[in-house]
Parts: C-alpha cells; structure tokens; sequence
C-alpha cells in the first residue's frame, strides 16, 4: 500500500507540473521553446521555426495533460477529458491507460506511466539514442522480430536529430521503418525534460525556414512501409538516483488486412512488456556498457547534468540561509520578551514596607519555577508591553485570601496598589525592586517538598497559601509565619 502511495504521489506531482502556467500559456511555452533554439545554436530568422514547434509542444502537452486529475480545469482543443482514458493496468511501479485517438484514427493512443530506476540523464540517454536501441529492444531470431537498422540521420542541433528505425516481422507482413524527428526540450526548474517524437512523412514539404533543416541526407522509403507516429515522453527527476516517465503516443503500422481491434489488442499487450524493457536498460545495460558511458559524454547529457547541479546548490544554499535568517530571529525574539518581562515588573507599583518586611522579602523570596519560566519565555514576539503584563500579572501573581478589605481589583490585577493585602486578597508576586540587577541574586528553585520542609507554605496559620489544582510547582514569596 504504501509503494502504492508512491507511484501516486510522483503522479499528482508531474501533474501539478504540466498544469503550471509556464506550461499552459501559448505565449510563456513560445518563450521556452525560443530560448531552447538559441541555447542550441540556431541563428537567424527563427520566427516560423518557433512557431512550428511551439505548436508541437503545446499538442504535446495537451496529450500528457488529458491523463491527469486536472484536466478538468485546462481547455482541451480536441474536446477530450479525462474521462475518456480506460485502465488497462494499474499497479505500485506502473499505470497503462488507453483510449480511442481524438482525430478519428482506428487505433488507441496508448499510455504508459511509472518509475524509472535511474538519474534523468541516463534515463534520456536510453530512450535517445536510436543508435543503441538493439541493445535492449528485443532482438528474436524466430518468429523474426528484431531491429535491423537504427542510425542516426542527421543530428540537427543539440537536442534535435533525425533517426531511421527499420524493424523486421514475421511473414507475411513486410518490413517496417519510421523516420524519427526527436526534439527535447528543458523545463528543469521543475526538474522536467520533454521529448518530442513525431515521423516525417513523405508528402511533407519540409523546408530549413520552417523546420530548421531539409531533406538533405534523409532517404525516400524506396518501397519499405513506413509507420505514421505522433507522441514522446516525459522525465520529472525524484532523486538523484530515480526519475518517473510518463510516455504517450499513437501509431499507425500500415497494416490494412488486420483489423485494428486486433492490433489495438496487442499493442495493449504490449505496452507493460516495455517498460521493463526499458527499466532492465536503465538499471543495468546504462550503467556498465561502453558505448552509453560515451553517450552520456553527449553535450545535451552534460547540460542537463551542470543545470540540475546548479539548481541543486541554489536551493541548498537558499535554504541554508532561511535556516540563519529564522535561528537569528528566534534568538532576537526570546531577548526581546525577556527585555519587555522585566519592563513589565517594573511598571507594577510598589506596596509601601517597613524595612523589616522589605529585607524579609528581599532574603527568602521563592523564585519563579520552570513551569513558569518556561511560560514567560513563550509569549508571542509581537504581544507588546501590556499583553506581557497581563500574562505576567494572569500566570506569575498569586493571590491569597484573608480578611483584610480593601480597594475593589479585578482577578487580572489591574487594580493592584497595595500589593499586600487587598480586598480579601493578599498580593504575592515579585515587587517592582526584582530588576534586573537582583534577578540572578534571587533565583532559586524548589519542588513542593522542598519548600514545605523550609517552611515556604504556612499552611496552618490564618493565610495559608492557594495552590493550584495540579499539584506540581508553586510559587510564593513572604516569611515563615510573616502573613497574619
């Protein structure tokens, strides 16, 4: 259950991620996409070129987008929800879903979605390179299937190339191949990277001011059938040693004397067995072989890596600093109520003594317990004066009854003047002489045994002393037998 809670979380995360403004805007993804041209090295009049692509990204992103909770909330161009998303399969390392394509297309857009055991770079690298894709796609000799050509065309610019992938199938079908366009793009403030991946069809006019490149090097199909792709995919890092994938695409194999609920079957079937596929790869084959290790050397593998890097150390160091910043503040604070407690003592008046009762007050006055201590040093920051001296005068003034009467006071002490004896209540809190220069001279602490043994209560005479209802700490002042 709890791996379960995982995979969901990681889900709801990518989720909040599509759905940021950034990601939405027609006009912020533009500015992502320009700034990932320029960062790749295209020059130029690259108005049309960014036109282009910010239309692909944004039908991308709308394709991701419709499999997640908040879809609901997002404007859908095709009129599609998440609703019409069926389970295939659901569990605590992966989610398949499918659903009939938007356009009219007899074949399933199909979803894959799941963990990934390795850094986002490594992750990208396995899933990019189309030169190492026989190292971990399926290779069987009979019944054939098996890829027998997977080169790189043509490398456009750093994070765009063009691939041609030839697959071999069983008799009677003949050969199938796709030409690939890969375009990535970087969102790694969040710890994302896009892919792109849509065929080049033969009819398309392709031109270097609307595409950033021509023809120029990319072979006609020459009487092989090539597949019709639209899709890609998406990391969102989870650690250093964890990515999640979400993967979406919908495909058309040419195959027109199989009925496409047969191949909508098997490409269902098919899905999960891919993604171990690519986990195995990401795990073991990345890790070890030669020829990824030189991959990774890949300019586009090292700026993810020196970004995130970088963004890492930001963070730490932001958040080393709001650690200071707060450690300073609670420091300033506590002297600060401190401060305003004794300011507070000391705008108490002070009860007229003789000499005698002021030195008996000044020699076996009890100090403030822990309890209280703890209390004082827990008032709020932005209080002020006044609400310091109602707490003080609420939690550190005790009060015993007697027969003595005088001027009328309220229980907050607001109209203490004979802090001896008023009203039936006898005043027995620190005097406004506790200043600061005395505080240190008078602190002692005493349990309830302690302060019986020494006499601190009487406990027998006329004024005995009010305890609190739970019997822990108390607080006094005065002499043994001093109260009448």
């Amino acid at each position: 259950m709890e791996k379960k809670k995982k995979i969901v979380e990681q889900r709801e995360r990518l989720d909040r991620t599509l759905a940021l403004p950034d990601l939405v805007d027609g006009n912020s993804i533009r500015s992502l996409v320009k700034s990932q041209l320029l960062r790749s090295g295209l020059v130029g009049d690259i108005d049309l070129i960014v036109d282009k692509r910010t239309n692909e990204v944004s039908n991308f992103l709308d394709m991701l987008r419709s499999a997640s909770g908040n879809d609901e909330a997002i404007p859908k161009p095709h009129g599609t929800t998440s609703n019409d998303w069926k389970l295939k399969q659901d569990t605590d390392q992966l989610r398949v879903l499918y659903r009939e394509d938007p356009h009219g297309m007899p074949f399933h857009t199909l979803l894959l979605e799941g963990f990934a055991d390795g850094p986002i770079d490594v992750c990208l690298c396995v899933s990019w390179e189309s030169s190492l894709y026989k190292k971990w796609w399926p290779q069987y000799n009979f019944p054939p299937f098996k890829i027998i050509t997977s080169d790189v065309l043509k490398k456009v610019r750093i994070g765009e190339e063009i691939s041609l992938i030839r697959v071999k199938v069983p008799w009677p079908v003949s050969d199938r191949e796709a030409l690939l366009h890969y375009f990535e793009i970087e969102y790694l403030k969040e710890d994302l990277v896009l892919v792109l991946i849509n065929t080049i069809s033969d009819k398309e006019d392709v031109d270097i001011s609307t595409h950033g490149f021509t023809r120029e090097g990319i072979p006609k199909a020459d009487g092989t059938v090539r597949l019709d792709m639209v899709g890609g995919f998406v990391l969102q890092k989870i650690n250093k040693e964890k990515s999640y994938i979400r993967a979406i695409y919908n495909m058309d194999i040419k195959l027109d004397f199989v009925p496409a609920s047969m191949i909508n079957f098997v490409s269902r079937q098919l899905v999960a067995s891919g993604h171990k596929l690519f986990q195995k790869a990401v795990g073991s084959v990345a890790a070890s072989d030669e020829d990824y290790q030189n991959a990774l050397r890949d300019p586009l593998y090292a700026r993810i890596r020196n970004t995130i890097k970088k963004l890492t150390e930001s963070e730490a160091i932001l958040s080393m600093k709001e650690q200071a910043n707060l450690s300073t503040t609670t420091d300033t604070s506590d002297t600060e109520i401190e401060e305003e407690w004794y300011d507070a003592m000391e705008e108490i008046p002070e009860s007229p003594r003789t000499i005698n009762q002021q030195e008996m007050m000044d020699t076996d006055r009890a100090c403030l317990s822990p309890e209280v201590t703890q209390a004082k040093m827990c008032q709020n920051e932005s209080s002020g004066k006044n609400e310091v001296r109602k707490e003080f005068q609420s939690k550190f003034v005790t009060f015993s009854s007697g027969s003595e009467a005088g001027p009328s006071m309220d229980m907050n002490g607001d109209g203490i003047v004979d802090g001896f004896s008023l009203n039936g209540w006898h005043y027995e809190g620190p005097s406004a002489r506790d200043s600061r220069q005395h505080r240190e001279k008078n602190r002692k602490v005493s349990d309830e045994g302690i302060l019986k043994k020494s006499n601190g209560f009487n406990a027998e005479g006329q004024t005995a002393i009010k305890k609190r209802k739970h019997r822990k700490w108390y607080c006094c002042i005065g002499t043994s037998g001093a109260l009448q």
